[in-house]
């Protein structure tokens, strides 16, 4: 960091100053500097008075445009969806994109207004600073609040278009509950279990204390340092910094030697080595406590871990206090769902885009088989206002573009996005479930088999309209309008459902009678102008179709149309009628088209369909099942019971990891003894389930250094199971330290055969040497009958057991007592 510079000191580089002065000139310089920003910020924060008030929310005048398009967008996936081209959940899916590219953009316009209209702003000082509040709060207060997710995380499909500041309707109000209700029953009860975690931690690990300075392992720990991104070369620094070399680095004719602590300027010199060695707690030799090579810095202050310090109680309050601290988080929110989009590039005028297809790019179908084209190259597009006036617009490498070449596009259309390998953000992730696909009409059930032109085969489904009602409230007469044709099954269908087929308009001047006697079959196409009465008997549980009114439509004679041809929704047929749903030519005369309303669905692979051709079925039957990956929200209190599946090894987890023992174990056999391969096998569980870890504070952007989790792991995996005792006298099925039974297998002919096995935190001080620490945890009685029939003794090497007997602890000054 240089000694001089001019910037603006937000919150980040405040951290980073006091990081640095630490670093330099050491804690007792850096209390002073503090004690003086310290100051300093008071007096600035009296002088300037600043304060919020209700005409400091500021609505961008660019909302209302926004929505304007996102209608437009939406109608065109409405056309889609009553096309059978999308099914409900895909349609879903996509207008809650659009819904949320349109919330992204929204929060950029907020940016962007307060920056050129009003800088001095108190909110947007507030935000930017880092003093007080997020741009996500800001977002709901003035832009839109956008998607919600409910008790579960699942997003609901109710968008809340309106800003706090504009005001909630009734429904947008009970929508936006959800989170608010969560945040308060998580403040009161997962707290509990916040607090259970940290005791579990406590007990499986508080024997781990730095006690010798080096145990000379030869084992060591392999990073692999990746070139992908800058990202990862961040990550990796951050690895290195406050480790121990394991093994001599030379680079640029100098020597880094083993044993050599990692600080910053170190780290930056060795990061472009690929494969850098370094010690880790995980691979100490001491049968009890951790060396302090192995453990590296003391992350508190910068420096070397001092012999006594008691790492294992460190490493369980870091892992469960992000738990207890941020269970308010959903409280804050308000249980906003936030999906982070890639970047948008939005047209900057009314017009026509033109771009060569050919050039530069592929087209692809993305997973919902939306037409894009995709850019291998940096690619230029042109948008024509008329035929002088034209704006150029620059895709980067790897963009996606949306739109169509000579498509017509408006102002403030997102017609393209970058390419991000970080499209969808960890606090979201995709559960498969399984979705069912309802009818919106009711009627009879058509499916077709369609093959395109590769030979592809694909199936349709299509509802011919009617409605389903009890056949008990059907009144006796129904009269019948002039003009108005009702065509009737020719067939009574027969089901277990006491139903029948409802016609909808209040019909005229014919009359039906239905009376409960002997069913009858009564086959006619059509009602004549005389008066006529027709008698169905029905007994029960029998259903009776009746088609809904037709549509009727004079227009000239038309050799194109064929019977059984599908016409668009909003296609215009000659005579200007414009049609409202998607419909199906049913039969053509000289100068009569009759139009039925239908209910079209396209069939996926590996779909399940529940119903059968020509099936009668009601309003809101399930028709189709398939599988979907679905968007969820996590929160840290989701991830805590995340966090308790590993470190207790429960039954999902536990399953999983046995698995890959097995593998692991069998396939290092293949090429090692038995004690490498179990090193091998171990070690690489070890590295899986602290990656898991990681994973899941990552998402919550809560950064826990590695070491704190090996402690616990090492705990967890200290532990082997017995196959072949050999010659010794140990137990088949017996659990014993590792470290004990290769001391043993050393002056053994016939080898102990042994597996790893994983140990939750719960049972770590059940299986420990002592006993009186784990009396005070659970099952008192228990384990202290169980201790006085075995004749157990405890050495009192842990602070529990000298806690519990008045005894100095043996960390810090007290640890050579």
């Amino acid at each position: 960091m240089k000694s001089k510079f001019n910037t603006l000191l937000n919150k980040k580089e405040i951290k980073k100053l006091i990081n640095w002065f630490i670093n330099n000139h050491g804690p007792i310089k850096s209390s002073k500097l503090l004690e003086k920003l310290k100051n300093l910020g008071f007096k600035i924060a009296t002088e300037s008075g600043i304060s919020i008030g209700i005409n400091d929310l500021k609505i961008p005048e660019s909302k209302q445009n926004l929505f304007s398009n996102n209608y437009k967008e939406l109608n065109k996936i409405k056309i889609k969806k009553s096309k059978g081209k999308l099914n409900s959940f895909e349609y879903n899916e996509k207008s809650n994109e659009i819904w949320n590219k349109t919330n992204e953009i929204l929060k950029e316009e907020i940016i962007k207004n307060y920056k050129e209209t009003d800088p001095l702003n108190p909110v947007y000082i507030m935000v930017t600073s880092g003093a007080r509040g997020n741009i996500s709060q800001i977002r709901q207060l003035i832009g839109m609040r956008g998607l919600m997710s409910d008790n579960e995380g699942r997003i609901i499909n109710n968008i809340i278009k309106n800003s706090l500041k504009e005001g909630l309707n009734i429904p947008e109000y009970f929508t936006s509950c959800y989170g608010a209700r969560k945040g308060l029953i998580d403040t009161a009860l997962k707290t509990a279990n916040s607090g259970y975690l940290t005791r579990k931690l406590i007990y499986a690990v508080q024997n781990q204390i730095i006690k010798q300075p080096n145990c000379a392992t030869k084992r060591h720990f392999l990073l692999l340092n990746s070139k992908k991104s800058k990202h990862y070369y961040k990550i990796t620094s951050e690895k290195l910094i406050g480790r121990v070399l394991a093994k001599d680095i030379h680079i640029n004719g100098k020597r880094i030697e083993a044993g050599q602590d990692i600080c910053k300027y170190i780290s930056n010199k060795i990061i472009i080595i690929k494969k850098i060695f370094i010690r880790t707690p995980l691979l100490c030799k001491l049968n009890i406590g951790i060396c302090q090579l192995c453990y590296g810095w003391n992350l508190g202050n910068g420096r070397l871990v001092e012999l006594g310090e008691s790492v294992g109680i460190l490493a369980a309050q870091s892992i469960s206090e992000p738990g207890t601290q941020l269970t308010m988080r959903t409280f804050h929110t308000g249980g906003a769902f936030t999906d982070t989009i890639a970047e948008t590039i939005l047209c900057n005028t009314n017009g026509k885009i033109i771009y060569d297809s050919k050039k530069f790019g592929i087209e692809l179908n993305t997973y919902n088989n939306e037409r894009i084209f995709f850019t291998t190259k940096s690619k230029k597009i042109l948008i024509f206002k008329d035929k002088i006036n034209k704006r150029i617009i620059n895709l980067p490498k790897y963009s996606i573009l949306f739109t169509k070449n000579k498509e017509e596009v408006f102002n403030k259309q997102v017609i393209a996005e970058k390419s991000n390998n970080k499209v969808l953000n960890k606090k979201i992730f995709n559960s498969s479930e399984k979705k069912y696909v309802k009818t919106e009409i009711s009627g009879k059930s058509e499916i077709n088999l369609f093959e395109d032109k590769q030979g592809k085969r694909s199936k349709k489904l299509n509802i011919i309209t009617g409605n389903v009602i009890n056949y008990s409230k059907i009144v006796k007469n129904i009269y019948l309008k002039k003009k108005y044709s009702i065509q009737m099954k020719e067939e009574i269908k027969r089901n277990n459902y006491k139903q029948i087929f409802e016609i909808e308009s209040e019909l005229l001047k014919k009359k039906y009678s239905i009376k409960r006697k002997n069913l009858k079959t009564i086959i006619n196409n059509s009602i004549n102008k005389t008066e006529n009465t027709y008698t169905i008997k029905i007994k029960d549980k029998d259903q009776i179709l009746i088609n809904k009114k037709r549509t009727t439509l004079t227009i000239k004679s038309d050799k194109n149309e064929k019977s059984g041809k599908f016409l668009e929704k909003n296609k215009r047929i000659k005579i200007n009628y414009k049609n409202i749903w998607p419909t199906k030519i049913e039969e053509k005369r000289k100068k009569k088209l009759s139009i039925e309303k239908n209910n079209n669905h396209n069939i996926p692979v590996n779909c399940k369909t529940t119903i059968k051709n020509n099936q009668i079925i009601k309003k809101s039957t399930t028709i189709l099942i398939y599988k979907t990956k679905n968007k969820k929200t996590k929160d840290i209190t989701q991830g805590l019971n995340k966090v308790e599946e590993i470190l207790e090894n429960k039954h999902q987890i536990k399953n999983k990891i046995n698995n890959k023992i097995l593998k692991r174990l069998k396939k290092a056999r293949k090429i090692l003894n038995w004690k490498s391969a179990v090193d091998k096998t171990i070690s690489k569980i070890q590295v899986f389930l602290i990656k898991k870890l990681q994973n899941i504070y990552s998402s919550q952007n809560v950064n826990i250094a590695d070491k704190h989790f090996e402690i616990i792991i090492k705990e967890m995996t200290s532990k082997i199971i017995i196959i072949k005792n050999g010659e010794s006298k140990l137990i088949c099925g017996e659990l014993v330290e590792r470290k004990k039974i290769e001391k043993i297998n050393k002056n053994l002919n016939k080898k102990i055969t042994y597996k790893p096995i994983i140990i939750g935190i719960k049972k770590i001080p059940k299986y420990n040497a002592g006993f009186i620490a784990a009396s005070s945890f659970e099952e008192t009685t228990k384990i202290l009958t169980q201790a006085a029939i075995e004749g157990k003794i405890d050495w009192l090497y842990g602070l529990k057991e000298n806690i519990i007997f008045a005894n100095i602890i043996p960390i810090g000054t007290g640890l050579g007592i």
